[in-house]
């Protein structure tokens, strides 16, 4: 039982060598999804930021073209400066100006905003650390830029000194990230492009998936019709050991030399079931041959009764299992051969097995019992050896 048990066992795995876990490809397809979205991310975030660095190099130029158009004029008041230029210019609240001079502040957005913070100080409108940073670094004359929150808001902001008048300047552009990143054609080529990666990773995890549940189906499948073959090829191999086991042990199909009745009555003697047995003697003419004389009684003859023979003297003798005297008297009279019929014994235990045969053996005139038997081999029914005898006696005779 323990060596099936590790037959199935290694054919189970066998079969499973096969196929693909479905959870393991589920891990690995959702780590390597997970890392294309991760890269993606990054690669769009750069691709944000480029956007914002060329739109802040565009911002850079603009700061630098007011700064010259301020320094066109000399001798304006800070008042004429604020009026004639920077009020001039748009502005809103994701995109304005600021100008201070030293640490003061001139200019805010607009003229509302202006009176809000015209008695501040700049550190005092630049609150966060970066809008601090940002203006510390300021450069005379060169415009710079970088990126600030303020007010819980990311800006671009672009800026620098510069010396009008005999006195120190500071001048910015703020525009606000939301703006740049929510234009319609940059939104609506991001939004594609989003589109394009969702579908496409999709694809990437499905299609995996799906052709592993496939393979898995269809190495099932696979499996199940091996096991059925080899079920089939077993069934018919048995089949085949039955047939060929009942074709040869069959007693309608075979026909054994007188010599192997001995072996037949050792067989018999532990075997209370299959008493009476009843032996029937037969000396078919010389004109019949022994497959002739069975073959025409072979419907007759079952598989309990055992058909034994001597071709050279015609005798046929036929060993009934199971048969009572008067089963073998209807046996005996539907006979159809040229055959004389030359006497019946039947024994009804194992003790009288014996003293049948002899009996038999006596209405049969003592034939000789050295046939062509070998062990337990058995003839198969064949009129040869027959015929070759009769052929040696003719030419005796004509001699």
């Amino acid at each position: 039982m323990k060596k099936n048990s590790k037959v199935k066992g290694l054919k189970k795995n066998k079969k499973n060598d096969n196929l693909i876990s479905l959870p393991l490809m589920l891990v690995i397809m959702t780590v390597v999804v997970s890392v294309f979205v991760a890269l993606t991310y990054f690669e769009m975030k750069r691709y944000e930021d480029g956007i914002i660095d060329v739109c802040a190099t565009q911002q850079d130029s603009y700061v630098q073209l007011v700064i010259d158009q301020i320094n066109l004029k000399e001798n304006r008041t800070d008042q004429e400066i604020i009026e004639n230029i920077l009020s001039t210019l748009d502005s809103s609240n994701n995109r304005y100006w600021t100008f201070s001079k030293e640490q003061t502040m001139l200019y805010v957005k607009d003229a509302l905003e202006t009176n809000r913070y015209q008695s501040l100080t700049a550190r005092s409108y630049y609150t966060s650390d970066s809008a601090n940073n940002f203006i510390d670094s300021l450069y005379v004359n060169k415009v710079t830029h970088q990126r600030i929150e303020l007010d819980n808001k990311d800006y671009i902001a672009s800026g620098a000194l510069f010396n009008y008048g005999g006195e120190e300047y500071r001048i910015c552009l703020l525009t606000n990230t939301t703006v740049l990143l929510d234009n319609n054609k940059f939104l609506g080529s991001k939004m594609e492009l989003i589109i394009i990666f969702i579908i496409s990773y999709s694809i990437i995890f499905i299609l995996p998936l799906g052709m592993v549940i496939l393979n898995n189906t269809v190495q099932k499948k696979l499996a199940k019709t091996t096991d059925d073959l080899t079920l089939v090829n077993r069934t018919v191999e048995q089949l085949n050991e039955r047939l060929t086991t009942n074709e040869i042990y069959d007693n309608r199909l075979n026909l054994f030399q007188l010599s192997a009745v001995p072996l037949f009555l050792e067989k018999y003697k532990d075997q209370r079931k299959a008493f009476p047995i009843t032996f029937m003697a037969f000396k078919y003419s010389e004109r019949e041959t022994v497959s002739k004389f069975f073959g025409d009684n072979c419907l007759l003859l079952g598989k309990r009764d055992i058909k034994f023979y001597d071709g050279r003297l015609h005798l046929g003798l036929i060993m009934s299992v199971k048969c009572s005297t008067q089963t073998a008297r209807e046996i005996k009279n539907r006979i159809r051969a040229d055959a004389k019929f030359l006497g019946m014994e039947t024994a009804v235990n194992q003790v009288g097995l014996d003293r049948a045969f002899k009996k038999m053996l006596a209405d049969m005139g003592y034939p000789p019992m050295d046939g062509f038997m070998s062990g337990n081999k058995e003839s198969r029914p064949d009129s040869r050896t027959e015929s070759r005898y009769r052929a040696k006696i003719e030419k005796t005779e004509e001699k």
